[in-house]
């Protein structure tokens, strides 16, 4: 009876580990749902762990401590460095304003790729990424991406290369980014397609977009395209692209285009400043329509900047305000900044300017002019030209921002922590505030030595802090800089059962390691646990899900193996201490061993019927992966 016994549990092990066997080719794999992970450069006495408490202080040490489908948030600063991605991430800054990552001038800004072999999916969003530097180097570059997104962001200064390149990907978005200033072009798609560019400002580069070697089905949509010095569009070799609802404004060419491309969808066009033909059914639409240079392509859908339709009685036409260019979109205090204006009148000729500021007010009645003098701000600039007729068109706008020359940093106060000491458990407040003699604080941080960061607000309680001695620190930012830190010390007294919070935790000693055998009584021994203030109790955790109490308890073992053993001793206070030691515990020599067999739940099974099992073990990996290839 006793071998059929065993037979029968063999049997059914086997046919247990057949069926797990063959599902590793049948499960499916899933994706594990990302955590984040917490960058602040501000960070500067650590630890650092990427918790909110403990943020790392680089985005490259976040990077690297990052799983695949982790988000990493940075948060306001200055980041120093080139930055490489080559697994799933989403990287988001507090505020594309005061979040900058900044290559020095050398390298791509961010480098994110994966291989031919394996896509990744990256998504970037509200952060400046500037200063790339070196021939053929970007402020973002991207290859081998796919469904990802590149959003919100400032762009700009790529001194030898591109604000975007994409290569080799697909499916992406890019939208509602600023980009400017790069040397050769803001957005440069390069074999890549099925991806979206819709409502970027791009500005102020030697071309503001270019498809080449065979992008193809990708989406260009809703663009401002303004100021770039060579070409608003450049396309070769790329065809069954679709561009439209763009405004093309005072590029030296507007687009060049030798491929096969739709300039219009859903009968509508794009907007080129330099159509002027009439729309004289006045639906929108200009009625003849704009000839793509370069090759065979119609924009018949064109929009906006067209004459106006014949009055009846030859009333005067009001001119048109054709386009604005301002230097800079951003720029420092006292700093200079050129403003030049366009416009056509169909029925006579232009005579007058006007320049205003939603800040200043009234900048200047010419044509062109300069100006160092613009108040600290955002401003909305209007710009509007006046006939021969004293009609004045309506006004056509931009945006510019002025920012401090150089930025005085503000001062941070500790009005009041309270109260110091306090009990373990209990609440204790914190208020400060911070002035700035040229602008206002926008951000409050208190960090803990022992606890990381304790809020992002002026005031605030915590009831959870540490025991101990706390150096609290506490800083103010302006829209541009933190001030310095100022300190306080807080001592955390141990809460107790009896309020005393000078009592001192008592010291727990498990003794051993032990050792014994199956069913042998064992002696623990915590005798060597003390309490300065008084007496202590003990309980035991014997690792085999049984508990005792005492300071010298014993325990039988029913089964071998080495258990974890904790002993937690309490004095009088309520204060607690715990300490931990090992118990290996052996079979009997009266009980033997099998050197012919295997023993798995104490069951004895002899060599032959574990060869058995193996067998049908591969036997259900192979029928596992048959089937896998059935399905597909």
């Amino acid at each position: 009876m006793m071998i059929y016994g065993k037979v029968s549990i063999a049997f059914i092990i086997s046919t247990i580990m057949v069926c797990c066997a063959g599902n590793i080719f049948l499960t499916e794999k899933c994706q594990a749902t990302g955590t984040t992970i917490y960058v602040d450069d501000s960070n500067t006495i650590g630890p650092w762990n990427g918790t909110q408490n403990y943020p790392y202080k680089t985005i490259h040490d976040g990077i690297t401590a990052a799983n695949a489908g982790d988000t990493i948030s940075v948060l306001s600063g200055t980041y120093n460095e080139n930055v490489v991605i080559t697994k799933d991430l989403t990287i988001i800054g507090e505020n594309k304003d005061t979040t900058f990552i900044d290559g020095g001038g050398s390298g791509h800004v961010v480098n994110a790729h994966g291989n031919i072999d394996s896509e990744i999916h990256v998504h970037i969003t509200n952060l400046t990424i500037r200063n790339a530097g070196g021939s053929g180097f970007d402020c973002i570059t991207f290859s081998y991406i796919t469904t990802g997104e590149i959003s919100k962001n400032k762009i700009l200064n790529s001194h030898e290369g591109e604000g975007i390149s994409i290569d080799h990907c697909q499916m992406l978005i890019i939208h509602d980014n600023i980009i400017t200033n790069n040397k050769i072009a803001g957005i440069s798609v390069t074999v890549s397609e099925q991806n979206i560019i819709e409502n970027n400002i791009i500005q102020n580069n030697q071309k503001g977009i270019q498809l080449t070697s065979f992008s193809m089905n990708n989406q260009l949509t809703s663009n401002t395209i303004r100021d770039n010095t060579i070409y608003g569009v450049y396309v070769f070799q790329s065809s069954s692209n679709i561009f439209t609802l763009n405004d093309f404004t005072n590029n030296n060419q507007n687009a060049q285009d030798s491929s096969t491309n739709t300039w219009y969808a859903n009968n509508q066009g794009n907007y080129w400043n330099d159509y002027n033909k009439y729309d004289n059914n006045s639906d929108g639409i200009g009625d003849t329509p704009y000839n793509i240079p370069g090759g065979t392509n119609i924009d018949n859908f064109p929009l906006g900047y067209f004459k106006q339709p014949e009055q009846p009685g030859g009333g005067n036409q009001p001119p048109i305000a054709v386009s604005l260019s301002i230097s800079k979109i951003s720029a420092v205090q006292n700093e200079t900044i050129t403003f030049t204006g366009e416009g056509t009148d169909t029925d006579g000729y232009i005579v007058g300017y006007h320049w205003r500021s939603s800040i200043d007010g009234t900048l200047s009645t010419n044509k062109s002019f300069s100006t160092s003098t613009l108040t600290i701000g955002t401003h909305t600039i209007y710009f509007k030209v006046m006939d021969n007729a004293a009609s004045w068109s309506t006004e056509k706008t931009a945006t510019l921002t002025i920012n401090s020359a150089v930025n005085i940093a503000p001062t941070a106060y500790i009005d009041e922590i309270t109260p110091n000491p306090a009990q373990q458990g209990g609440a204790v407040f914190f208020r400060g505030h911070g002035s700035d003699e040229d602008g206002s604080i926008t951000t409050y941080k208190w960090l803990s030595s022992k606890d990381g960061i304790l809020s992002t607000s002026a005031s605030f309680s915590r009831t959870n802090l540490s025991v101990g001695t706390h150096t609290i620190y506490f800083q103010v930012k302006d829209g541009t800089e933190w001030s310095p830190q100022v300190t306080a010390t807080l001592i955390i007294g141990h809460s107790s059962s009896s309020g005393n919070i000078d009592n001192q935790a008592p010291v727990a000693d498990a003794g051993g390691p032990y050792t014994g055998k199956v069913n042998e009584t064992i002696l623990f021994d915590g005798s060597g646990s003390h309490d300065a203030e008084g007496a202590i109790s003990g309980s035991w955790s014997f690792g085999d899900n049984i508990t005792g109490s005492d300071l010298t308890p014993t325990h039988v073992y029913i089964r071998p193996g080495t258990y974890t053993v904790t002993l937690t001793v309490t004095d009088v206070d309520g204060e607690s201490a715990t300490a931990s030691t090992t118990v290996n515990i052996v079979q009997s020599t009266s009980q033997g061993s099998n050197p012919e067999g295997f023993s798995i739940f104490n069951v004895e099974i002899p060599f032959p019927i574990l060869i058995i099992v193996v067998f049908l073990s591969v036997l259900g990996i192979f029928v596992g992966f048959i089937l896998k290839l059935k399905r597909r």
